[in-house]
């Protein structure tokens, strides 16, 4: 009887109280007059993401009910951490750029005590952003991309030639696959001077720490979102961001780069160098170094860390992607061809840095390819004041997050007209003049854009150009028709893969 008197007169009550306690929580947004997603204890949002659904369903979800409502702002929430979905253009100005200042953090989790590689640029907040930012900005001018981008040509031989080999064997391309060789090439050479031989071998051991990154089992982008929810919990638990081994392969990886490229006076153009200039001097420029705060050997490193993932995982996928669409589109396809040739020809045949500039259709196809398949399908940011929402009834607390979603964006019926159909026309002069300027973000925009943007564009470019200007292509029967994304992968992925034939021209 005892029993019976605890539940009824303890635990039935204490489970009524939680339960009116998370019924008022998960009406958040509802109770400050904004529109919101209906959400459940635990997950709030979340439940079925990476398995049964794919976050950009819900992101998407949330801009719909917005763009009906008319309303610039969507509640939903991260298991219990509300947050807000941007769902007017003119808002996004604001936040990326005209009140930038209200908002210039992400609000992610950093642990640098106990995981020194989260301390990087993408994830790091208010002073400590805008110091880096600083320090780093000028190791990507376009100069100094242009002195990397003759390592770029020599893996671009290396990717024709592991092309071809399939081609005389009439065996399909895994498109993915072989860009993602290509651009881990590319990065782990101009970030490191590896030879990281992804092409000769067919995968590297960068690229299977890259999968560790990018395409996590379900219950670790759970935890990322409890990272980001509970962050003050996590450090007090000393909680990494990133799986052990990720660290524990990449560390010792740039420690031990830096002690040799130190202690035998090597310099080679590329990031890693101008990042232990940075280290050693606090600039790269050729200047006075008296007095300028340095970067520590931690800090090399997570910056390294993130211009070598962000660098060759975005940059494939665009890649890919890219090449999938002009199999796809062969009318597209021989006029991306056209223009290549007769470009090359003012150059001597040769892939140079001036005869990609000339290259204005190309542009617009990886335009379109960034618009259909942004790498970063959302932005998120945080409010470091209070905010008062230009035409609605609200004032947004400090440390409020919010997430533009970039992929509804670009698959916005209203902005992009038939919005699944590869149209690179969207992207002559006139049509990007007559949309809205926010209306096309794959790099983000604002003080806070992507600072490696010119030289994944290059990347992307490149790859193009040198496949189309010796290969036809066309889509393989191995390929899943539709194309349909990956529910599971963290970022966009085919279903199946990316499988093209190529024959040589």
């Amino acid at each position: 009887m005892g029993y019976v008197s605890v539940v009824l007169f303890l635990v039935v009550p204490a489970l009524t109280l939680l339960y009116i306690y998370f019924k008022q929580h998960y009406r958040h947004w509802a109770n400050r007059n904004l529109p919101q997603l209906e959400a459940s204890f635990p997950l709030g949002n979340m439940k079925g993401v990476g398995s049964e659904i794919h976050f950009n369903d819900v992101l998407n979800e949330a801009y719909a009910k917005g763009k009906a409502q008319s309303a610039p702002l969507v509640g939903l929430f991260f298991m219990l951490k509300p947050i807000l979905i941007v769902t007017e253009l003119d808002m996004v100005k604001r936040i990326l750029v005209k009140d930038f200042s209200s908002f210039h953090d992400r609000g992610l989790y950093v642990n640098e005590r106990d995981d020194p590689l989260s301390g990087h640029l993408f994830a790091l907040d208010g002073e400590r952003w805008r110091y880096l930012r600083n320090k780093l900005s000028p190791t990507f001018t376009s100069g100094k991309i242009k002195l990397m981008f003759s390592t770029i040509c020599e893996i671009g031989d290396e990717f024709l030639a592991t092309v071809n080999r399939f081609v005389e064997r009439d065996e399909p391309l895994d498109v993915k696959l072989l860009s993602q060789c290509f651009t881990c090439d590319v990065v782990g050479s101009c970030a490191f001077g590896l030879q990281c031989n992804s092409l000769k071998n067919g995968g590297s051991k960068l690229l299977e720490i890259g999968d560790k990154v990018f395409k996590p089992p379900a219950w670790r982008n759970m935890l990322v979102f409890a990272l980001i929810s509970f962050k003050k919990l996590a450090k007090r638990l000393r909680l990494p961001v990133l799986p052990g081994e990720v660290t524990s392969f990449f560390m010792p990886l740039v420690t031990e780069t830096v002690a040799d490229r130190e202690r035998n006076s090597i310099e080679r153009p590329d990031f890693l160098n101008l990042l232990i200039q940075l280290k050693n001097k606090g600039t790269v420029e050729d200047e006075t170094t008296e007095g300028l705060q340095k970067l520590t050997l931690d800090e090399v490193a997570a910056q390294a860390f993130v211009f070598f993932f962000a660098g060759f995982e975005t940059s494939s996928t665009t890649l890919s992607f890219a090449l999938f669409e002009l199999a796809n589109n062969p009318d597209i396809q021989e006029r991306v061809r056209a223009e290549v040739l007769e470009k090359l020809q003012l150059h001597d045949g040769k892939i140079t840095y001036d005869a990609l500039k000339d290259m204005t259709y190309l542009d617009q196809v990886i335009n379109e390819t960034l618009r259909m398949y942004p790498p970063v399908p959302q932005l998120i940011r945080v409010t470091t004041q209070p905010y008062k929402v230009e035409g609605a009834n609200v004032t947004l607390d400090p440390d409020t997050m919010l997430m533009i979603p970039i992929y509804a964006i670009h698959h916005d019926a209203s902005i992009y007209p038939d919005p699944e159909r590869f149209d690179p026309d969207r992207f002559a002069l006139a049509a990007t003049h007559a949309r809205h300027t926010h209306a096309f973000l794959p790099f983000g925009d604002g003080p806070r854009n992507c600072i490696g943007m010119r030289f994944g564009l290059l990347e992307v470019k490149f790859g193009i150009v040198q496949m189309v200007s010796k290969l036809r292509f066309t889509v393989s029967e191995r390929m899943q028709m539709p194309l349909r994304m990956s529910k599971t992968a963290s970022i966009l992925e085919a279903e199946g893969g990316i499988w093209l034939n190529a024959t040589k021209l």
